[in-house]
This record gives C-alpha cells, structure tokens and sequence, in this order.
C-alpha cells in the first residue's frame, strides 16, 4: 500500500472512528469525545483511548488513539530493578521521563 493511500484509510477511518470503535473495540464504551477500552484486543478496561473528535490529521485527529499500559510496565520494571540492584543510568532516565508525563 503506498503511502498516500495509507493516509488517505486513516483519515476516513478517522472520519468515522465512533463506528468504527463499536464494531472492532465492542467492550469499550463513549466517554465524552473519546472511545475507552482496555486495549487493542478489545479487552475490557480503560487503559486505551481513541479520540473520537477532531481534525483530519495532526495533532489530536479523530482515531488516534493512546494506550496507558506502557507506562505501568516502565514503572514494574523500576522496581524488579530497584529490589535487583540493577538500576542503571538509562534505566533511572526512562522511568523518570515516564512518570512526568
């Protein structure tokens, strides 16, 4: 698939992202101009959401959406790591970054 016609999908997928979040993400649910779900495999939750509303493209577009799970997963690791004694220097700038986000 070229590139342009890549981008074309996504802004009409974005076009209709509510329809589209209820067929393929059923478990999830509207709330207010974002659709929340627990994660792409449709498992129920609130860790993933797809904004609903917005423009075609850039920031905020409708469809994009954000998944709140990596940071969890950063933030285990910092302590395995911590109760390891294997904090390192890029360990301790990843998580830090994580957290003040």
């Amino acid at each position: 698939m070229a590139r342009h016609d890549a981008s074309e999908l996504a802004i009409r997928l974005g076009r209709q992202a509510e329809a589209v979040c209820r067929h393929y993400l059923s478990n999830g649910r509207r709330q207010g101009r974002s659709w929340l779900v627990g994660d792409v495999r449709n498992t129920k939750g609130r860790s993933m959401f797809v904004r609903l509303v917005g423009p075609e493209t850039g920031k905020g577009a409708a469809g994009k959406f954000t998944e709140y799970a990596a940071p969890r997963v950063m933030l285990r690791f910092r302590d395995w790591a911590l109760s390891c004694g294997r904090l390192t220097a890029f360990t301790q700038h990843s998580v830090s970054a994580r957290e003040v986000s």
